[in-house]
């Protein structure tokens, strides 16, 4: 099978091709970082064609010197040093129209490099693709001939969002020819660079000539060179009219990365944001809740009592249906944040919070994982893999875990839901949307000051200047978004449908034996159901295990049933709301329900008369979940892009002594 690798600079639409030519949902977005590995499939077309052809998607590239370990996975794949794509028959160069002068520099410096493989009568391996031509922007045909007369080589305008992906799909078979595709000529790079290729000099040598740091000027020169290069052949064929775009861009510019203005409307828009992951998701859940509910009560009238039913309802349908009642959330929350993204806000964002984060040690390199951890962590670090400082990125890992992830807004819509009144303050802030904002707001300015005080002691240096494109602006394109907030709400329901039923089911094995013994059932004759199922409970293997840790969790104001539902949340946060129903023995529960809201709220502790769930017990609840670390898939990710378990421990043992030490202050001064 044919290989063919798509390089370009950062947001240029290298994934959005991939997704048209090969029908995969790789992620996508208008700003620069997204993409970080590669990614490899057939194209659709291989059903009905004889010739098979795979495409490679790789991160974008300012250049041929590699700034940041996402970058120098492309560098290696084009020289042929990354192990599992060893060869390649062709290179796709995806131009961005409005950023035609950049990529055409890039695309000069790649075909120098390439030699002869890249051009000539018979070995055309090296094609181009002007993308973002739905901008109406589209190159005249006697332009685009002289374009490709001085380049020499075959180019493709095209539209990633409306183009017709059998045209894309003709000109990759028509152009690229069969044969191997070897780079020519030694690639000249620095000491620095070549950490980012984390490999030893004898399996490079080859491929590279690598020079000391103090030539990077010269290195630098030459790639402007390129770019000269491609300005002096853009000027020859085009006037320098600004497009409207451009200056509709501009304008917007003016009141979006204003210093009062811009951090203004960036903490509306963010408000707005968490605003509507409450209010808009209700109606949905309560028809979810409504459907479960209806769903409990057939299977309980169908079964006979037992072991089997106890296992189904109150093990995999507590469980499983206590967490999929969330997917509403989840799918807003992607929703909105991919219609920032696509928009082009996010990397304005980013631009505005730079010298914020420069103030913590960071730049605004470090924002775009942070605002990736919102969803979840574990790619959040992944991302982190475009930060060209190696303390700032380690920094930056050190900290992700501490953005409210999508896992934790069952708790907080249970606790909040619950004891925070939905009131309205100055006639418009709802107060149960502001504990949201708080919550979110403690975890993010949590992240930067540690993240100061790791950059002041154990990882001092000079951080990495922040460049970044900021790309034009454009009309979200709404399928876009909604199949990105499907794709990951799929992704929660796969969740839900494995790690969150095995947990179930272990949970309600821990919670169900040992069964009581005679003389104890017979001590309980008489009472009702809920009592019986909460002595059969408490005397469970988990209700053991509970109040085993209760000493360690009277300090901060929580019983031995919360412990429970703590360690619970160590498999899947989202577990903790689903453990509570069965602690109080309440069965099918989600955040929503009113039986498990009322039993919460009307606790009260038998020794001293005073109710479980004070305000300072729900707010140390509530702080344990913002700080301590429970995903386990973070941990093994942190392991993965480390490279060792040292650093996922030091998370672990920080994280759950803050988590500790802030619910206890809660308890103190709240209670």
């Amino acid at each position: 099978m044919e290989t063919v690798i798509l390089v370009g600079p950062p947001n240029s639409g290298k994934s959005s091709i991939y997704n048209l030519l090969t029908g995969k949902l790789r992620h996508v977005s208008n700003y620069s970082g997204i993409t970080v590995d590669n990614a490899e499939s057939e194209l659709l077309s291989n059903k009905s064609e004889e010739r098979k052809i795979s495409v490679v998607d790789l991160p974008g590239i300012n250049g041929l010197l590699p700034g940041s370990y996402d970058e120098a996975v492309t560098v290696k794949t084009i020289l042929g040093l990354d192990s599992n794509i060893s060869s390649f028959n062709g290179v796709a160069v995806i131009l961005d129209v409005n950023r035609l002068e950049f990529s055409l520099g890039l695309l000069l410096y790649l075909r120098d490099v390439l030699g002869s493989h890249a051009q000539g009568p018979g070995s055309e391996r090296l094609v181009a693709i002007i993308n973002k031509a739905d901008t109406n922007e589209v190159l005249p045909p006697e332009k685009l001939a002289k374009l490709k007369e001085r380049i020499g080589v075959e180019i493709l305008p095209f539209s990633a969002l409306k183009g017709d992906v059998n045209v894309l799909d003709k000109f990759f078979r028509h152009n690229l020819k069969e044969g191997s595709v070897k780079a020519e000529k030694k690639l000249l790079i620095t000491k620095r660079s070549l950490d980012f290729f984390k490999m030893s000099r004898e399996n490079i040598s080859n491929h590279l000539i690598v020079v000391d740091d103090s030539h990077e000027t010269e290195l630098l020169a030459k790639v402007e060179k390129y770019h000269r290069d491609a300005r002096k052949i853009l000027d020859d064929i085009f006037s320098n009219v600004k497009a409207p775009k451009v200056v509709l861009t501009e304008r917007i510019d003016k009141i979006l990365l204003h210093p009062l203005w811009g951090s203004l409307i960036f903490v509306a828009i963010f408000y707005l944001l968490f605003h509507a992951i409450y209010s808009w998701s209700a109606p949905v859940m309560e028809l979810i809740d409504g459907f479960i509910g209806w769903l409990g009560s057939k299977l309980s009238t169908l079964m006979d009592d037992g072991l089997l039913k106890s296992l189904v309802i109150d093990g995999i349908l507590a469980g499983v249906g206590g967490v999929i009642i969330f997917l509403p959330q989840i799918i807003i929350l992607f929703f909105l944040l991919s219609l920032l993204e696509l928009s082009g806000y996010i990397a304005r964002a980013a631009f505005l919070t730079d010298r914020l984060m420069g103030f913590f040690g960071l730049s605004g390199k470090s924002f775009l994982p942070y605002l990736s951890g919102l969803a979840c962590a574990v790619p959040a670090i992944m991302s982190t893999r475009t930060i060209p400082n190696r303390f700032e990125r380690t920094v930056t890992i050190m900290t992700i875990p501490l953005m409210t992830c999508s896992a934790r807004l069952p708790v907080y819509i249970l606790l909040i839901g619950t004891f925070i009144p939905s009131t309205q303050l100055l006639g418009f802030f709802n107060l149960q949307a502001l504990s949201f904002f708080f919550l979110y707001f403690l975890g993010g300015i949590s992240a930067l000051v540690i993240a100061k005080v790791l950059r002041l002691s154990f990882f001092k240096g000079e951080g990495a200047g922040f460049l970044m494109d900021l790309p034009l602006y454009q009309r979200p394109p709404l399928m876009t978004a909604w199949k990105h907030s499907w794709r990951q709400g799929k992704i929660f329901l796969t969740k839900a449908g494995t790690i969150i039923l095995t947990f179930s089911i272990v949970f309600w094995v821990a919670s169900t034996f040992p069964r009581p013994t005679d003389v104890q059932l017979a001590s309980l004759e008489g009472k009702s159901e809920e009592q019986v199922a909460s002595f059969t409970l408490e005397n469970s293997l988990i209700g053991r295990v509970g109040k085993g840790i209760e000493p360690v969790l009277t300090p901060i104001g929580m019983n031995w049933k919360m412990g429970v539902g703590i360690l619970v949340a160590f498999g899947a946060r989202e577990l903790f709301v689903s453990s509570m129903g069965t602690m109080y023995a309440l069965g099918d529960v989600d955040e929503t329900s009113e039986p498990l809201r009322e039993r919460l709220k009307n606790e009260v502790d038998v020794t001293t008369g005073r109710s479980v769930f004070d305000i300072g017990t729900v707010w140390a609840l509530l702080f344990f979940f913002v700080f301590s670390l429970q995903c386990t898939s973070t941990m093994a990710m942190v392991m993965r892009e480390t490279g060792g378990f040292v650093l996922p421990v030091i998370m672990f043992l920080y994280m759950g002594l803050l988590g500790y030490g802030m619910a206890f202050l809660a308890h103190t001064f709240l209670m």
